[in-house]
């Protein structure tokens, strides 16, 4: 099995890992990771060190953070966000407010734990409190294993470590676990989404072990809108992988993975790239890019990429569709190929690679608009289908694709600048078409074939699109 080249939890100082946040960045970049998330607990304190780090040692970071929730009896799920603007001030206030509560919990189990006859070194604890770093269980149970008053008991009960305490007393149901109340599952995808990230449940099989609760769990919080959940983590059975994977394919939702890398002297959590895709694809969708995940809820942003032959239609149809939907009210912005290519794409030429960059750089600037609110319409011949398919994971919902089609016989037919002529003459090299091939589109949202229908009509049927396409973003229960 080839090792996965993302991994998309790691834990700094910052939470419960053991190292800085540019020492987790430097070890992922030494184990060959491409692709890393920073998922500090209720932090992003160390995600500005992991950019920078990143930048330096080639692995592209992703801002994140993993918030622990409630739902009902299960009192500690965890909630990815990836993508977050990790400087938004309403989401550092809510990740405070989840820091005090855990606080809060920790004072009580501390409590419980003086209670039940154990020391606790208060330093690292007080350390840590007023460097404003969460304090969770890890930080207890190591408390009560630095002190020396503790030792004749612990090597009685077999606890020399934070992995053997911890469930021994610090799990629902054991003499020292206070429970969890805030946030809920709910309210953790809802902060997410609001500072513009995806929401991925981590770790399903940690916290619930029957495959059927994990099920219903899924489709409770795709309903509350959470994007995906960690399909492929480092404990999870080869079952449980393809139960889930195979359930976010089915219901089009994200399937991420990791190792959760803790650090290199963590017993089950020390290795990078240490899980297994068991065969099955994993969907990062816009993870995979590093920026902003996610539009600004209740934006009327969309990406409508018009691809097809040169000739076929395709200004045409997006100069009509897109005044009609200036008209009905909304922010448009159209990205012509040619427009692109003496702007944007200047140094490119026809190359299979540069046409793949060119593509890569329209949809880099159409993510950025559309989840901002603008409709971007893209008119470009774009013959290859990877790059669109690129696109489309990049924009996830926001990516609209339309194959404007025409036979090359009719398109070089209504050819007025000669292009086909001086390409079947060779003065045009690698001429789509021609001399290049162009990949259809193997399931577009909209077929618009120009020789059979007028542009007039494709333009009625497109904005139509549009708008039931903005409607269902609004309402997710209508998608």
């Amino acid at each position: 099995m080839n090792a996965p080249a993302f991994d998309l939890q790691s834990h700094s100082l910052h939470s419960d890992g053991e190292l800085s946040a540019a020492q987790v960045v430097e070890n992922a970049a030494q184990a060959g990771v491409k692709l890393l998330a920073l998922s500090d607990h209720d932090t992003v304190a160390g995600v500005d060190e992991a950019l920078a780090s990143g930048a330096l040692h080639g692995v592209r970071v992703v801002p994140a953070t993993e918030i622990s929730a409630v739902d009902g009896v299960y009192e500690d799920l965890h909630v990815l966000g990836y993508g977050i603007d990790h400087r938004s001030r309403l989401l550092a206030e809510r990740l405070a407010e989840a820091r005090a509560d855990r606080e809060r919990r920790a004072d009580a189990m501390a409590e419980r734990l003086l209670e039940l006859g154990y020391e606790i070194d208060p330093t690292p604890i007080e350390a840590r409190k007023e460097a404003g770093k969460p304090v969770g269980r890890p930080h207890l149970a190591a408390a009560v294993l630095a002190h020396p008053a503790n030792a004749g008991r612990l090597a009685e009960e077999g606890h020399d470590d934070v992995s053997s305490f911890i469930p021994a007393y610090l799990i629902q149901g054991k003499p020292g676990y206070v429970a969890r109340s805030y946030p809920t599952v709910e309210e953790a995808i809802g902060w997410i989404h609001d500072a513009a990230g995806v929401a991925v449940w981590a770790h399903p099989f940690w916290d619930v072990s029957e495959e059927d609760e994990v099920l219903s769990a899924i489709d409770r919080y795709r309903a509350a809108g959470l994007d995906g959940v960690e399909a492929f983590y480092v404990t999870h059975t080869p079952q449980q992988t393809l139960l889930v994977a195979d359930r976010c394919a089915e219901l089009g939702m994200l399937a991420t993975g990791s190792s959760d890398y803790h650090g290199p002297s963590h017993k089950l959590f020390s290795e990078f790239r240490a899980f297994d895709l068991c065969g099955r694809e994993p969907n990062l969708g816009p993870i995979a890019y590093g920026t902003l995940a996610a539009p600004v809820r209740g934006m009327d942003g969309l990406c409508v990429w018009l691809t097809g032959l040169s000739g076929a239609g395709k200004s045409t149809i997006r100069r009509l569709a897109a005044g009609q939907l200036r008209d009905l009210g909304h922010r448009v912005e159209v990205l012509d190929g040619d427009d692109v290519r003496q702007n944007l794409s200047a140094d490119l030429g026809f190359s299979r690679e540069d046409r793949d960059k060119n593509v890569n750089r329209l949809a880099w600037v159409s993510d950025l608009l559309s989840r901002n609110g603008v409709i971007v319409f893209v008119a470009a011949v774009s013959p290859f289908r990877n790059p669109r398919e690129a696109a489309r994971a990049r924009m996830g919902s926001r990516f609209l694709e339309v194959y404007v089609k025409a036979t090359v016989e009719e398109c070089e037919r209504r050819d007025v600048k000669g292009l086909y002529q001086r390409a079947r003459s060779g003065e045009i090299k690698a001429f789509t078409g021609v001399s290049d091939p162009y990949e259809e589109p193997t399931a577009p949202e909209l077929l618009i074939e120009t020789e059979s229908e007028p542009p007039e009509d494709s333009a009625a049927r497109l904005v139509a699109i549009v708008e039931e396409r903005l409607v269902q973003d609004h309402d997710p229960a209508l998608a």
